[in-house]
């Protein structure tokens, strides 16, 4: 009996992302210019044509895996300046989307790292990827965020922009050097270094 169009749909879909979960393991594991599509197809159990029927090349599947992860950080900063209450409860809502969506997106962000440390930003725009205006639109949704935090005296009085690059900066850093200790890493110590990071002055 032929499989019915919404079987063949679910089961494609399935296939690519098992394919993404290999490729997005190995890139942040081994480093991307490492591996090769037969690693891939080794990891997610498939033959290489398989691989190639779904992504046309490794740069490909490097170019998804990133623009998820992209997408994924714009999603939720304009989720976090849209969260109902004060600029403190803002805030939280904040620090708490970031931990779960890095949490989430270990491997995007150590690819990332990767990426940015060995070709800067090259590789990135070779893919299409333009990291000033990515920035732009993530920071865009924070800053009013950020300006209304600094109004209400919930942050220290500096610059909203230059917030926003200390806030990342401290999640980042954390991440790209001790990634692979970063999900055993105990969240209250991280929220209350960030909110001193911010100048915030009790706890929120």
């Amino acid at each position: 009996m032929p499989r019915s169009k919404e079987v063949s749909q679910r089961m494609r879909a399935e296939s690519r992302a098992k394919i993404l979960a290999a490729a997005s393991q190995l890139f942040a594991s081994r480093g991307y210019f490492a591996c090769k599509i037969s690693d891939i197809a080794h990891v997610a159990d498939m033959s290489q044509g398989n691989i190639y029927w779904y992504f046309a090349s490794k740069e490909d599947l490097l170019k998804t895996i990133l623009t998820e992860g992209f997408t994924a950080l714009e999603q939720m900063t304009a989720e976090a300046a849209k969260h109902p209450g004060s600029t403190s409860e803002k805030l939280t809502s904040l620090i708490e989307r970031t931990l779960n969506l890095y949490d989430a997106q270990m491997e995007f962000i150590t690819i990332l790292g990767f990426l940015m440390s060995h070709s800067g930003a090259t590789l990135l725009e070779e893919l299409g990827f333009n990291m000033a205006e990515i920035g732009a639109r993530y920071h865009g949704n924070l800053i009013p965020l950020f300006e209304q935090a600094r109004a209400d005296r919930v942050v220290a009085d500096i610059d909203p922009p230059l917030l926003i690059m200390l806030y990342f900066g401290f999640f980042n850093g954390l991440m790209l050097t001790y990634g692979a200790e970063w999900p055993d890493l105990p969240k209250d110590p991280l929220r209350s270094a960030v909110l001193r990071l911010l100048g915030h002055q009790t706890e929120i």
